[in-house]
């Protein structure tokens, strides 16, 4: 979105030095999108123009990536919703057939430097062992419940989740609130000495740095068209686990961490209206029209599979 063309030189900056040591950088495409669509939310033309926004996503996105295989566009419907979700779902599709594996980028998020080695080892195991239909993620900070304890980085283990907005409450770097910068985040995984590696048969995974292996993607799974906004993710795995069950495989390499840094300082940025004194995860609370979209996201969740109830539409 256009209100993340700050926060997203992070992402730039970890692809770029995760690729540091790939010689054949034009075999990496890089796909970005732009949207610029006010259906949620609307640009603060008193600060900003649509002009500036994108001179800013030339420069922050396309031209920083010189040397790689940069393909981008740009979305100004703002009568139709085009959320985050309706880009994954059309990237799987458009992709599939050329690349061996779609990654799933986000604005807010960081790539290991490890990333290239790392799947490049595993896309080498995987083919001697014949697994073809699979997901591979990287650790995470510390998540909501035991359910993503698979997932979490050994350093944050041991944590405790804190849910608050309270001030007082500290923010530790094992939160998915706290803001990781990416020395941290590669300070982290220098520690790594080996990798702890484990393979599950169950889909577990936030959207961000998700990679998918093509074939998994060719057996037609992918993000039902009833998710219009939050909760693709969670469709996505639903998806897998109908159609691959138990033959599923994700590699998960724990103690490599990927950063999501939800509340990035200048994530929601050029919005009309909006108060720049809260938190950004604050910001979209009083968004009626994101809720909304949220509300139904979530009821088309709950119904996807065998049953007969109708989905909601926007």
């Amino acid at each position: 979105m256009f209100y993340e063309l700050d926060a997203i030189k992070d992402f730039v900056s970890s692809l770029k030095a995760a690729a540091a040591h790939v010689e054949n950088k034009e075999n990496i495409t890089v796909e970005f999108l732009l949207n610029l669509s006010e259906y949620s939310e609307k640009i603060d033309t008193v600060n900003t123009t649509k002009e500036e926004l994108v001179a800013l996503f030339y420069t922050n996105c396309v031209e920083a990536l010189e040397g790689f295989n940069v393909v981008h566009n740009i979305y100004q419907d703002s009568t139709k919703l085009y959320s985050i979700g309706s880009y994954r779902r059309d990237l799987n599709y458009k992709h599939c057939l050329a690349q061996d594996f779609i990654v799933w980028g986000e604005s807010d998020c960081m790539m290991p430097e490890q990333y290239f080695t790392v799947m490049e080892m595993l896309n080498s195991y995987a083919a001697e062992q014949n697994i073809n239909r699979f997901c591979v993620t990287f650790g995470i900070r510390k998540m909501w419940d035991a359910s993503w304890s698979i997932l979490e980085h050994p350093l944050f283990e041991n944590n405790l989740f804190l849910q608050s907005d309270n001030p007082a409450v500290p923010i530790t770097p094992s939160s998915i609130w706290y803001y990781m910068p990416q020395e941290e985040m590669n300070a982290i995984n220098k520690q790594a000495q080996e990798l702890d590696l484990h393979l599950i048969d169950y889909p577990r995974f936030d959207g961000s740095i998700l990679t998918i292996s093509s074939d998994l993607l060719l057996t037609g799974i992918n993000i039902p068209p009833a998710i219009q906004g939050t909760g693709e993710d969670t469709a996505f795995q639903n998806m897998i686990t109908t159609i691959m069950g138990s033959s599923y495989k994700q590699f998960v390499v724990k103690n490599i961490l990927k950063v999501h840094n939800r509340n990035h300082p200048h994530k929601r940025n050029y919005i009309l209206g909006e108060d720049s004194t809260t938190s950004p995860r604050n910001r979209r609370s009083k968004n009626e029209i994101f809720d909304n979209v949220h509300k139904t996201s979530y009821y088309n969740l709950s119904i996807l599979g065998q049953n007969q109830n109708k989905f909601k539409k926007q």
